[in-house]
């Protein structure tokens, strides 16, 4: 016997089907009796928090968020230096907010990874199987996931949005002043939070629609990070129109707390929901219809 067929065989005999299932589908009945919804939050709970990579995702992300922070406060608490193009410039002081949340760009994608990873890393390790031989209906399993993947970026990026404030004040100095008890400030901050979220559903969704890694990061890359410059090089108005409704755009609309963001606030919070809810529901119907 060759070695794929023992793994193989080995990987059958690991997960057999519970004796409520067996009995359900005796009598008719296409869900588990134990298969409910709090139960499979908190098998996705244990899934999540169990793996290593995800603690290293989000040490990842919060230390990106602080260090871009820290240097774009640099760059912009010395206005005399000559200013990077495409950076805030010598406007950054103006609003320092929305120059420290700027830089949280790159902690949205690791958190988009998060999100891929955590829909198709099972169907990298095949144990997505096991998942739906508990939960035969699916859909509590999308539901799961996001509700585990919200439970835990929400109060992070409150903290990682905080922090990347706070770095930022301390490296400008009296230069110019983040008021913490503004309300501008805390919507800026609940805006950034709102953003890294949306990315990290949308990658949840990518991973449900493509089940594969790479193809599922590649996506999230080319819509976060590539598509957002280059359509900004074509001035035909619909593709303008699309260029307006990227996340990073609805991001930079929300952060700034000088009312300068190419979005109002409504279609900007419109505009993230999109991204997030419209992947995982396609991603939902798709895993409820294909076989796994």
């Amino acid at each position: 016997m060759s070695t794929d067929s023992r793994t193989t065989t080995s990987a059958q005999r690991s997960v057999p089907a519970p004796r409520e299932h067996q009995r359900h589908l005796a009598d008719g009945s296409s869900t588990p009796s134990g298969a409910t919804l709090p139960r499979a939050v908190l098998a996705e709970w244990t899934k999540l928090r169990s793996l290593r990579s995800t603690w290293w995702t989000l040490l990842i992300a919060l230390a990106l968020a602080i260090g871009f922070a820290a240097l774009i406060a640099a760059v912009i608490s010395n206005p005399s230096d000559p200013q990077p193009r495409g950076g805030p410039g010598v406007n950054g002081l103006a609003d320092p907010v929305a120059a420290a949340l700027g830089g949280t760009g790159f902690s949205a994608l690791v958190l988009g990874v998060l999100g891929a990873l955590v829909a198709s890393g099972e169907y990298a390790t095949g144990s997505i199987s096991s998942s739906l031989m508990a939960l035969p209906r699916r859909w509590p399993l999308v539901v799961a996931k996001a509700s585990v993947l919200l439970a835990v970026l929400v109060p992070f990026t409150l903290v990682l949005s905080a922090g990347a404030l706070w770095i930022a004040q301390v490296v400008i100095g009296d230069k110019a002043t983040i008021d913490w008890t503004s309300s501008d400030t805390v919507f800026a901050a609940l805006g950034n939070c709102a953003y890294l979220v949306a990315v990290a559903l949308f990658g949840l969704g990518l991973g449900l629609l493509l089940r594969a890694t790479a193809g599922a990061i590649t996506f999230l890359v080319a819509v976060v990070f590539v598509a957002p410059p280059l359509l900004q090089l074509v001035t035909w108005d619909w593709v303008q129109a699309i260029a307006h409704r990227l996340p990073n755009v609805a991001a930079a609309s929300l952060q700034s707390t000088t009312g300068t963001g190419v979005l109002s606030d409504v279609a900007a919070w419109l505009t993230l929901l999109g991204w997030a809810v419209v992947p995982v529901v396609l991603g939902a119907v798709a895993l409820q219809r294909r076989d796994a």
